[in-house]
């Protein structure tokens, strides 16, 4: 496997984020952020995607996805977070290997997947649902990567969406919502069974992806002394925090259990979750993306719950943020625990 280093400055920030995790330093990143654009697809017949498309894996050319070989070096560094590379984050990895159906829309920059269970009894009948191929095409491509990389970026997850997402993205909002009290048994299965697959996928890459000083980088470029898990729950958008405690907390929480160090992703206009995650230990950091569009709170209102945050747990904070909003936030909230990644303009 290739091994990995960093320099003099390397080592600094790897105290750093150690510290971070312990809330006890502080991080900002500036950086200019990526717009969406149209999806860059490399076909395996050598041509790119230019109309939208249903995409099976063996569609996809993993040379191009793999990217350029990069000269030998330490690893590069971006503001006070390490640059990371993953496998191709437009995939929604669990959901395709779940078997859900995959539409890549070239115009709209994205890949949607399309809800394929209508009832309970067309997921029953099947005894496993794990597509190999998909599964296959990932773990190459994360090999690939790492070969490639040279030791100069850190390969990290790619976006892994946690249960209520998967929920959300197989069984669609409808049949979801419902079977909380219509088929309770059913969902629970469910939930059990694509929790074991974001779980047994997630340790398979980390078998592929080199350790640095006995640990491993999260997908926000912060070093962890152990393994790392970026999990997410937007579909509790449309949940309640007493349901999302009730069906699907669990989950979240089984996830961050398997792994030394948790991450979990929340939008800023979707907070409502937030408590029932401070009443345990795990995750470890909430990491909430601030909106533009739609418009979410200001960050005066989210004060209060910024700082809740910070009593217990560690703090990311992404989005498009003035140098004035940056230091707003400096000045209002704990440094120990707090990271802040200024994007110079919105996705």
């Amino acid at each position: 496997m290739q091994t990995i280093s960093v320099d003099k400055d390397g080592q600094a920030l790897i105290q750093r984020h150690a510290q971070w995790w312990q809330r006890k330093a502080s991080l900002l990143t500036r950086t200019p952020g990526a717009s969406l654009g149209d999806l860059w697809l490399p076909l395996a017949d050598g041509s790119l995607a230019s109309c939208d498309l249903d995409l099976t894996p063996e569609m996809l050319d993993v040379d191009r996805l793999g990217g350029p070989t990069r000269q030998p070096g330490p690893m590069e560094i971006a503001g006070q977070r390490f640059r990371t590379a993953d496998p191709y984050g437009k995939v929604p990895w669990v959901e395709a290997i779940l078997g859900t159906p995959i539409r890549a829309t070239i115009q709209g920059g994205s890949m949607r997947t399309q809800a394929f269970v209508t009832d309970w009894a067309q997921w029953e009948k099947q005894s496993r649902h794990f597509h190999q191929g998909w599964f296959n095409l990932l773990m190459h491509l994360t090999e690939l990567l790492v070969e490639r990389g040279a030791g100069r970026l850190a390969v990290t997850q790619p976006t892994l969406r946690g249960p209520s997402d998967l929920a959300e993205a197989v069984l669609g909002p409808e049949l979801m919502s419902f079977s909380m009290l219509d088929h309770p048994r059913s969902l629970r299965l469910f939930l059990e069974e694509t929790t074991g697959v974001f779980v047994t996928i997630l340790q398979a890459l980390l078998q592929r992806i080199p350790r640095l000083e006995g640990g491993y980088l999260s997908p926000f470029g912060i070093w962890a002394p152990g393994s790392v898990v970026r999990t997410q729950c937007d579909a509790t958008a449309f949940l309640s925090a007493k349901h999302y405690t009730q069906w699907f907390l669990p989950h979240d929480l089984h996830i961050c259990e398997c792994f030394d160090y948790s991450i979990i992703h929340l939008h800023s206009v979707s907070l409502h979750t937030v408590d029932a995650l401070l009443a345990q230990e795990r995750p470890h950091a909430i990491q909430i993306t601030l909106e533009a569009r739609p418009k979410g709170p200001s960050l005066e209102a989210m004060l209060p719950t910024f700082k809740n945050i910070l009593a217990v747990k560690t703090l990311l904070l992404e989005g498009k943020l003035s140098e004035v909003e940056v230091h707003w936030l400096q000045d209002n909230l704990p440094a120990g625990g707090l990271a802040i990644t200024a994007l110079n303009h919105e996705w």
